[in-house]
């Protein structure tokens, strides 16, 4: 049996987490039957794909295409007149055909691909560490958090775009360390399978664009040699050759989408014309949609109208009452929850309430914002204080996700428009990874030496997070609450929980 399990460790290990993750994230996805937070517009927008109308929107095309994928091949709601989704942007009670609709095809991409995503995580770690039973472990706060949770298990954006981040992540990691221990040597196809991963989160959400750091991380580590000796002829050399490999994928992916999102727009829209220009409606009322023209035409007007959108958007206001949105400072302690929907009913003088509250684990949060204080430390220590280091690959790896996660919410900081917890999900998975580096350095003797007791706290650690999830878990299922159930769950005031009497 001992032989067994570890022929087939890593077997074992993917099968329980893709078994946990898929149980998480997509068992009793229907629920909650009814519409909450951007599920309004991103529906609406994936059924005009299936009636064939044109439309724009401030995200690239990618998630939505996806979810009008789902509900077309499923066809749960074949049976209902949505016709009421394609005259509108926003869907209200009043667009719903009688008896509601389905939800289960739309939110699914989202839902499976976040599940699905434990895999590139588990990769990404054991990878870089070499531990399988770190990797393991560390798995376990990607789908025991409640944020990633109920975000995922929705018609919404994050699920999608955070499968493509880790799976470029997990394509860098995985050209990287196979370069360092010398399996084999970083080739152009790595730069192009690493600029298709970044086209296609991108294609979700432009904020995937902080990935465009992969490619000077592949880079670095590629020219390494070249870069300690001050090679610039041979550096600029391999620029040449390496950036149009890695960006010429890129955009191939970002603009297929974008044809296809054009080329499915066959009719213009009865309730507004999103500014489009002459042209481009004059080509789809030709049938021409799907026509060179109409891309190059349809493509200009949506990005005017997506600049046009961004800067129509309002101001954070604190002072706003019902204010959803937050300082992007306060989103590592978990500032401030989102309550996205919520019904109650009395029994007997005792209210019940169902509570969808976009809300963090803290056991998870907090442990990442450590991880980077802890990477600041030690990247100070050793760049200020010419501090040794345990191991420079190790080291150098913490640098770059602490790079990342600072990265994007240094951009993100630049941002005047309103801004929620949830933009908060993509450093959170930078910052987890981060976590397990910072830990497998700190550990780093004793889990090198096998040590029992630091295998048995970490399994503690994970255990208290698991628990704390399931604390959470009625914000994040709809589970009902009574008050004084509510209070016991009210653990900070930054969190800003509103109880509903």
């Amino acid at each position: 049996m001992r032989n067994f399990l570890t022929r087939h460790l890593q077997k074992i290990y993917l099968g329980v987490l893709l078994v946990c993750s898929l149980c998480v994230y997509t068992i009793g996805i229907g629920h909650p039957n009814a519409l909450f937070w951007d599920e309004n517009y991103h529906i609406a927008s994936a059924q005009k794909y299936i009636d064939g109308v044109m439309y724009m929107e401030p995200h690239p095309p990618l998630g939505k295409l996806l979810m009008a994928g789902s509900e077309a091949a499923l066809g749960l709601n074949s049976d209902k007149d949505t016709s009421k989704f394609s005259q509108t942007d926003y869907l209200r009670d009043q667009h719903m055909p009688e008896g509601g609709i389905e939800y289960h095809a739309f939110r699914l991409p989202s839902a499976l691909l976040m599940a699905l995503s434990v895999l590139f995580f588990y990769g990404i770690v054991r990878r870089i560490s070499r531990n399988p039973h770190l990797a393991f472990a560390f798995s376990f706060l990607l789908i025991f958090d409640n944020a990633l949770v109920i975000h995922s298990r929705a018609a919404m954006l994050e699920g999608v775009q955070l499968f493509f981040i880790l799976g470029a992540i997990y394509q860098c990691a995985r050209a990287i360390t196979a370069h360092a221990q010398q399996e084999r040597a970083i080739r152009l196809r790595d730069y192009a399978y690493l600029g298709i991963w970044i086209g296609l989160a991108v294609a979700v959400k432009v904020n995937g664009a902080v990935l465009l750091l992969l490619f000077v991380m592949l880079y670095g580590a590629d020219q390494w040699e070249s870069i300690k000796h001050w090679h610039w002829g041979k550096l600029f050399q391999h620029l040449a050759i390496t950036v149009p490999t890695g960006v010429v994928p890129l955009l191939a992916v970002f603009f297929a989408i974008f044809y296809l999102h054009i080329g499915l727009g066959s009719n213009l829209p009865t309730h507004k014309n999103y500014e489009a220009s002459n042209e481009y409606q004059q080509l789809i009322k030709d049938g021409q949609s799907w026509s060179f023209a109409a891309f190059n035409q349809g493509l200009l007007d949506n990005w005017r109208y997506m600049a046009k959108y961004a800067d129509g958007v309002p101001k954070l206001d604190v002072c706003k009452e019902g204010e959803n949105g937050s300082y992007a400072m306060g989103w590592p302690l978990g500032t401030k929850t989102i309550n996205y929907r919520w019904s109650k009913r009395s029994v007997d003088g005792t209210t019940y309430v169902r509570y969808h509250n976009l809300v963090a684990n803290p056991v998870v949060w907090f442990s990442v914002l450590a991880s980077i204080v802890l990477s600041a430390g030690l990247i100070i220590s050793r760049y200020v204080y010419q501090n040794p280091v345990k191991d420079s690959a190790l080291f150098y790896w913490i640098l770059a996700f602490t790079g990342l996660y600072l990265s994007y919410m240094i951009a993100i900081l630049q941002i005047e428009r309103v801004m929620y917890l949830y933009h908060y999900l993509v450093p959170l998975v930078f910052g987890l990874i981060n976590l397990a580096l910072i830990f497998n350095y700190i550990f780093y003797a004793e889990l090198h030496g096998h040590s029992r007791h630091t295998y048995i706290n970490l399994a503690v650690y994970i255990g208290l997070a698991i628990a704390v999830f399931f604390v959470f878990a009625p914000f994040t299922y709809s589970w009902e609450l009574t008050e004084a159930q509510f209070d016991m769950r009210n653990w900070f005031a930054f969190w800003k929980l509103q109880v509903v009497r």
